[in-house]
Formats: C-alpha cells, structure tokens, sequence
C-alpha cells in the first residue's frame, strides 16, 4: 500500500512564516500609528475652526474688537471660579467638546473634585507697551487677545495683515479647563521659543500646593507640527519654531534688519513684521 503524507508545516516553515509577520508587523506598526495622529490632528484642526468661526461672529458683535482670554472671576457668586474664553463663545459654540484635543493627554487639576472640560487651545496674548521684549529682553506680549482687565483686545482695524496673524494655538496643561479659563502664556515668545517642550514632551511646575511638580505644560503638537489658527479663520499645522524669527528681542530684530534679513512674525499683529 501507499502511504500518504499528511499535509502540514515543518517547525521551520513556521518560524519563517512567524518571522515575516513580525518583520510587517514592525514595518507597518508606525505607518499606523502615524495615520491615527493625523485623524487626530484633523480632528483637532476641525475644533479649531468651529471656535474660530464663533470667535469671528464674537468680533462681528462686539465692535470687531477680538475676545478676551478671561474676563473676571466669579468666586463670589460662588460658581465656577474664572469667565474665559470659552465662556464668551459659548453662545456662538453651544459645544464644550470642542475644546479637547484628542491627542491631549495631560492630566487635568483644580485642586479640588472637579475640572469640568478639557481646555486644549490657547490663544495670543496683547499687552501694550511689552511689544518686541524691551522690558530687559524677557517678555513679550505682542498677540492679540488681553488678559488684564485693564487694557481691551485688539481690534479688527489695527491687525494689518489677518490672514498672516496667528490667533490661536495648541497648549496642553493641567491648568486649562472649562471651570477656569483657557490658561495662557503671557510672554508671546513662548509659543516658538526652542527651549520650550513640544508634545509629546512637557515641563512639570506646581499648580496645586499639596502636589509639588505635579502639573504638566507643553505645545500641542501632532508628530512635530502644531495647529494655529488665524484671525481670517483659517488653521494650518506647522513646526512651532518656523512662525517668527528666534530670538526676538529689540537687538536682534535690529540686527536682521540690517543685515537684510526676514523679521516675519506670525504671531505679532503689526503689519510691519508681515
């Protein structure tokens, strides 16, 4: 009689099989990983112009001058603690859920039970008289949307150049959440300084007392490239460090200047600097 082979792998047909799935397996791994950030990046940017588009009728309403950063606080009528942006577009956005970024991870803290919303976009912050870093070189507050109840925001008329003018901007940290108000950087530079962490990296500072070195901070950003969002409405992702010239101080810009070279700043609101 005959004898029939039964059909079957040998033990090395099967760790060569085994092998090639492990070799695709680490070859395609960050192929997806990297299409999964980039829906997140358009979802992200998909947030941001639905509140750059509340923030446009805001301006519409308001004399076209730009909405504050926050307002004041509202500790004494004992509910949520600060008035921020997120609270003067409410009534064009009727949405909190657009104000998390699905790649932000930092951890959110009041220093009590609760937090609200993630907050994951900030936005340029106006100051007169700290225009170009003259106060010692270490500040400056060129954006366009005010903090202080002392000074308005910039209106509309003074922005030379809208489509050019950077508004908003992804910043990730403990401390921005709907019971505040979306946390901010008072000196503008910090959005392109080099020293600075872009996401995935962050820095860690103390927020709530009882947590030393508990909180995080950082850029956002999508593999390297961050979203901005300008004045005319429109969002782009770029590298953070390629929106203004570093370093950005009144020698420096005096130098370039000389030298022939390019002063472009995204995130200033004079039309000088376009």
């Amino acid at each position: 009689m005959r004898r029939v082979r039964s059909a079957g792998f040998t033990l090395i047909e099967l760790l060569v099989v085994i092998a090639i799935i492990a070799i695709l397996a680490a070859i395609l791994m960050p192929v997806f990983a990297q299409a999964r950030e980039k829906a997140r990046q358009s979802s992200c940017m998909a947030n941001m112009k639905q509140i750059l588009t509340a923030a446009q009728m805001y301006t519409q309403d308001y004399d076209e001058t730009l909405h504050r950063i926050r307002n004041f606080n509202f500790t004494a009528q004992g509910v949520k603690w600060a008035m921020g942006a997120q609270d003067m577009l409410a009534p064009y956005l009727k949405n909190d859920q657009v104000w998390k970024c699905p790649s932000d991870a930092i951890p959110r803290n009041d220093c009590d039970a609760s937090y609200g919303q993630p907050i994951s976009y900030s936005f340029t912050h106006y100051q007169p008289g700290y225009d170009d870093g003259t106060v010692g070189g270490w500040t400056a507050t060129f954006g366009l949307h005010a903090y202080y109840t002392t000074v308005g925001s910039r209106p509309l008329s003074s922005i030379g150049a809208p489509a050019d003018t950077i508004s908003m901007f992804e910043l990730w940290t403990t401390a921005s959440y709907t019971e505040g108000f979306a946390y901010w950087r008072w000196d503008v530079r910090n959005v392109a300084d080099p020293s600075w962490p872009t996401a995935p990296n962050y820095f860690t500072f103390t927020w709530c007392s009882s947590q030393p070195n508990a909180a995080q901070m950082t850029i956002g950003a999508h593999a390297g490239l961050t979203n901005f969002g300008f004045v005319d409405g429109h969002v782009k992702a770029m590298r953070r460090t390629t929106v203004m010239p570093w370093p950005w101080t009144p020698a420096a810009i005096a130098a370039r200047q000389a030298a022939g070279q390019s002063n472009r700043n995204l995130l200033h609101w004079d039309a000088q600097y376009k």
